[in-house]
């Protein structure tokens, strides 16, 4: 988890452009007001504006509700949230491309709480609904889906390898997107990750705090390219501040915690003994095991095989 979050929260900018296919007209003022209260992680009150939009559509008002909740699960480490967004995304229904986002947003709740097959089949029917549109967002949507499962038969033969095109496709919505463009950028990003391309997936983490500065979450995901790139002075500095900022704002929760396993790691291939075992100590407080099931899976697996874990 916490890796392929999909992060729904937008800023407004003049530069960016409205999807026609998601466009309500009148209402899109409104859905723009909550989503950049998401962004700025006042949840509270972007809940107030989906009370009033539900009193005109109560499908779009249940979904950015979803996306309300994925939004605490992803920055708070809310896991409450998240299990009370399945809920939710289950009960309620909308109509069009809304429609095929609610989908999506269902899949990833099950596929955070270990539902894979429940989660791939509800993104599979998402993605079948936006691959008939040929508008931006709608074909930025496909490509997340698109791209994984084009990796994942690229070894056979006679299968094309369309990937860039999916690339493409994420980074016109990176680009332009009103309302989804931090969604299409994590996307992109893990995706250069993945492909071991760091100093893309650390431009774009750039990009993305230009526009929303000092987001904690593309904090860390800069702090992880800047890893990856072996710039272990830079990246623990950002992981220190984020365990310092996650302590005050949401006590020993989950990006707490990602924060302290990550920089065990740091420390450790820098050479940093000493502040090596002081996170290490760390992960010994009762708190952790309360949320270590809840820990991405790739940061764990990684400190076990390297003996890091003690």
């Amino acid at each position: 988890m916490l890796r392929f979050s999909l992060l729904f929260f937008v800023s407004f900018s003049c530069a960016l452009t409205m999807d026609s296919t998601f466009s309500l007209g009148a209402l899109d003022n409104t859905i723009t007001q909550t989503m950049q209260l998401i962004v700025e992680g006042k949840y509270e009150n972007a809940e107030k504006e989906t009370r009033t939009l539900a009193e005109k559509n109560k499908g779009v008002a249940c979904i950015l509700n979803g996306m309300i909740l994925i939004g605490r699960y992803d920055d708070l480490g809310d896991t409450a949230a998240l299990l009370q967004a399945t809920k939710l995304l289950t009960k309620c229904k909308s109509t069009g491309y809304w429609e095929a986002l609610r989908i999506f947003e269902l899949g990833y709740t099950q596929s955070e709480q270990g539902h894979s097959l429940k989660g791939a089949i509800h993104t599979k029917s998402a993605a079948e609904i936006f691959e008939k549109s040929n508008a931006r967002d709608s074909k930025a949507f496909y490509a997340i889906y698109a791209y994984y499962m084009n990796n994942s038969l690229n070894w056979l033969p006679f299968v094309s390898d369309d990937s860039d095109s999916y690339l493409k496709a994420l980074e016109n919505g990176a680009k332009h997107s009103i309302w989804f463009w931090p969604l299409f950028s994590t996307s992109l990003i893990w995706m250069h990750y993945d492909r071991k391309e760091y100093d893309k997936g650390l431009q774009l983490a750039d990009s993305a705090l230009k526009r929303v500065p000092n987001h904690p979450v593309f904090l860390q995901i800069k702090a992880d390219m800047l890893y990856r790139m072996k710039q272990y002075k830079q990246a623990a500095q950002i992981y220190e501040a984020s365990a310092s900022d996650y302590l005050t704002r949401t006590g020993k929760s989950l990006r707490y915690w990602c924060a302290v396993a990550n920089l065990i790691r740091i420390y450790h291939d820098a050479g940093n003994e000493q502040q090596k075992i002081k996170w290490q100590k760390e992960l010994n407080a009762p708190e952790f095991n309360t949320i270590k099931e809840w820990m991405p899976n790739s940061l764990m697996d990684d400190l076990k095989e390297r003996n890091l874990l003690k």
